[in-house]
């Protein structure tokens, strides 16, 4: 179980990450932030949630049921914000940062989904 903690930790950090760093000389959190401050803080909250959770069940062990199903809903919405069918059709052109959130969301499904289905010994 501490495999899927740190799994979900890892792409929350990866995902949130992508969503900072530059990308030629642009920082797309900040740039969505000048156009809509909700919706970028949406994009945020979909890697800082999962990552907040795994992060406080690495702390205090053993994972809560509802932290993995908070980080589930956060990635889930993730799928359906990045439209991630459509991201893993056109991998090749989205470059690397469209890699990394379009990975960090579906493995960090997959983990959460796992960390929901065998709950973690008291």
């Amino acid at each position: 179980m501490k495999n899927l903690k740190l799994v979900i930790l890892s792409c929350g950090v990866v995902g949130l990450l992508a969503l900072i760093v530059p990308v030629s000389d642009r920082w797309p959190l900040t740039d969505m932030f000048e156009i809509d401050k909700l919706g970028a803080i949406v994009y945020a909250a979909i890697f800082v949630l999962p990552a907040a959770m795994a992060a406080l069940a690495l702390a205090r062990p053993p994972m809560q049921s509802w932290q993995p199903g908070i980080a589930l809903a956060a990635f889930v919405l993730g799928v359906v914000r990045f439209r991630v069918w459509d991201l893993v059709l056109h991998l090749g052109s989205i470059g690397l940062a469209g890699i990394l959130v379009c990975a960090a969301v579906i493995i960090g499904t997959l983990a959460a989904v796992a960390a929901l289905m065998k709950p973690e010994a008291v």
